[in-house]
């Protein structure tokens, strides 16, 4: 008889994306396991995302409204997971739609405390059933997309970080606790702009844990961004890698060196030579050069900042940790 499923917390972090938010909220609400609180922590300029969020918390209890001012992402999700008691947290984002068994899939793996994390495969969704873009643009302008039908566990290995994207992430509270939560400072509306995801589960691999890739755990990512935001979403990955390497490097993890040249490699190089050679892609071309160049202006803006070494976590040059004072309950 299989164990029955503990309560899970959800955090999504959100702002300014109030028309992308209330399909997330009915897919959660009709999920198979239904032990769960939705938490959403709405950093937005305007009241949007709350008047929206106000409908579902009067017709379902389980959804909470969180209003936190400070920006970023990883602090969103560091709050979030603050206020909750659950011993299962799982993350996803405001452009994404679950399926039913999502969050029990998600669950059961974590249910395994050899497991601290799991990631679930991320389909891409249009908003028109059109081919979105041409045959040398197919897939670029896609976004945290993972479609491997493979399962497959990580252990050990910090340079093998493909285990998937924060946009269907799961953790033990226990081990969110013991690796000191996301980093405040990387992802994405914080200086450092992205990479948290890869760095969570690298600490994670660090602290002894292992991650699992599940593809039952199915979510869509809707593909809403143009050129010019896949430009920008690019540019935040390369910095965040910078940043995130220059963290490593400083906590004297020399794999840091390695991830930065295996990045060089399959994000830059091989990008660039393959949007020459095989695409004849201007596009294909930039995307390799930012990841070539970027990820430097990362490194040296890292060193504005102090890091924890015992999580290896950077330091907010303003004090924003504090994250019970961070949040303004309902």
């Amino acid at each position: 008889m299989a164990a029955p499923l503990p309560s899970v917390d959800i955090v999504v972090a959100t702002r300014n994306r109030a028309e992308l938010l209330e399909p997330l909220i009915m897919s959660i609400r009709h999920s198979s396991h239904t032990d769960l609180t939705l938490w959403i922590v709405d950093q937005s300029d305007d009241p949007g995302t709350e008047h929206i969020v106000a409908r579902h918390t009067r017709e379902d209890q389980r959804v909470r409204y969180l209003r936190q001012e400070l920006p970023g992402a990883s602090l969103a999700r560091n709050v979030g997971a603050y206020v909750g008691t659950a011993p299962l947290i799982l993350f996803t984002d405001d452009d994404c739609r679950v399926s039913p068994e999502w969050v029990a899939t998600m669950a059961c793996e974590l249910l395994n405390p050899a497991i601290w994390a799991v990631f679930g495969r991320v389909l891409p969704l249009y908003s028109s059933p059109s081919d979105p873009c041409g045959r040398a643009e197919r897939g670029l302008l896609d976004t945290a997309v993972k479609t491997s039908l493979q399962r497959r566990v990580y252990a050990q290995n910090r340079l093998n970080l493909g285990f998937g994207h924060g946009a269907s992430m799961g953790i033990r509270r226990e081990a969110f606790q013991q690796i000191g939560g996301f980093d405040p400072v990387l992802g994405a509306g914080g200086p450092l702009r992205a990479w948290e995801d890869r760095d969570l589960g690298y600490r994670v691999l660090r602290a002894g844990g292992h991650i699992v890739y599940t593809p039952d755990a199915v979510l869509h990512h809707l593909q809403w961004r143009h050129w010019r935001a896949v430009r920008r979403n690019h540019w935040n990955y390369a910095l965040g890698t910078g940043a995130a390497v220059g963290k490593y490097l400083r906590c004297g993890d020399l794999i840091g060196g390695a991830i930065l040249a295996e990045w060089f490699w399959s994000q830059g190089i091989r990008q660039s030579l393959s949007a020459l050679l095989k695409w004849r892609s201007l596009q294909r071309l930039w995307i390799g050069l930012i990841h070539l160049l970027v990820p430097w202006i990362g490194l040296i803006q890292s060193l504005h900042y102090s890091v924890e070494h015992q999580y290896c976590l950077y330091q907010p040059l303003v004090a924003s940790c504090d994250l019970a004072a961070a949040v303004d309950k309902p």
